[in-house]
């Protein structure tokens, strides 16, 4: 288990306060917030890699030491892939995992290699030079690299940045395998929530140097208390009835005769599995319902909010 007790760090301004997670091994965990909001800098004191000036990274009951007071800075059960994979470019994608485990007795690291090649399936590649792999290639051998040592906790920054709605798709399958296989606890991190609701045991939104509680996807997407928050998981429709702001996401609705929202059709845009149908209300607000096949009409909508803790009091 993983615990972070109190952490905060500041630079020119304070970035981090008091922020503590309890991480279960198996665990995967989301933390998402936008950009420069210090998500990158939390990954780093995790990992060992920078000092926090307050607080305790705390890793199955026993306190890690400062990056300031270690040889080299990182600790052995806690691994982090940044964006830039750092990747011995010109070496093969064998001989980078090799690399990590040169200690290893040779029968052990042979067996170690082959048992990495196959769980992020580079085996046909592995005499390949990492700088002729694709992103997607040179992610899967940096985790490959990260997790060769068998850590406990595997951090990973930005994950699927610059992927495509398949390689993400893909990842997530690797990662999910990853985690089987290994019994790590993953951290993920991203400014996008919407990667991470579909891999994440939990969540949390890192915001102006505050780390939110731990909440499961469904509830992360639907239990919104402002939009700006709420967006970052997604399309969500803002709307003032009867004088209050009342937020809704797009499949949170039916059509009824005589709702209690009546929308004038834009257009429709397919997504491949579900179309997006753009509307506007009375007062101009833009609203996008989700369907299988296209709204083409004027509609009357009642909200059915699927957020069963609170109620929608029109």
């Amino acid at each position: 288990m993983l615990e972070l007790k109190a952490i905060s760090i500041a630079f020119e301004e304070q970035v981090l306060s008091n922020i503590s997670l309890t991480i279960n091994q198996n665990e995967i965990i989301g933390l998402v917030g936008k950009s420069g909001v210090g998500k990158s800098s939390f990954l780093k004191i995790i990992a060992g890699l920078i000092d926090q000036d307050s607080g305790e990274v705390i890793l199955n009951g026993q306190v890690q030491s400062k990056a300031s007071n270690q040889l080299i800075p990182g600790f052995d059960d806690i691994k982090l892939v940044n964006q830039d994979f750092k990747l011995d470019l010109y070496h093969t994608v064998e001989e980078n995992i090799r690399e990590a485990i040169l200690f290893f007795p040779y029968e052990k690291r042979q067996k170690r290699i082959e048992q990495l090649l196959r769980l992020v399936e580079l085996k046909p590649l592995r005499n390949q030079k990492a700088h002729v792999l694709s992103g997607g290639e040179q992610q899967r051998l940096a985790i490959a690299r990260a997790i060769a040592k068998k850590p406990l906790v595997l951090l990973l920054d930005e994950p699927f940045a610059h992927l495509d709605a398949r390689l993400r798709l893909k990842l997530t399958n690797h990662l999910l395998r990853i985690r089987d296989k290994e019994g790590l606890a993953i951290v993920l991190v991203s400014h996008d929530g919407q990667e991470l609701l579909g891999i994440s045991d939990a969540i949390c939104l890192l915001k102006n140097g505050r780390l939110s509680k731990k909440r499961n996807s469904l509830d992360t997407y639907y239990q919104m208390t402002n939009k700006s928050d709420a967006l970052l998981f997604g399309p969500v429709n803002s709307i003032l009835l009867n004088q209050k702001t009342v937020l809704f996401r797009p499949d949170e609705y039916t059509i009824a005769n005589n709702g209690i929202l009546k929308l004038h059709y834009k257009h429709s845009v397919f997504f491949g599995a579900i179309y997006y149908n753009y509307f506007y209300s009375s007062i101009n607000e833009e609203i996008i319902l989700f369907s299988f096949e296209p709204i083409i009409k004027n509609v009357s909508i009642d909200i059915t909010k699927k957020d069963k803790k609170r109620t929608l009091d029109l």
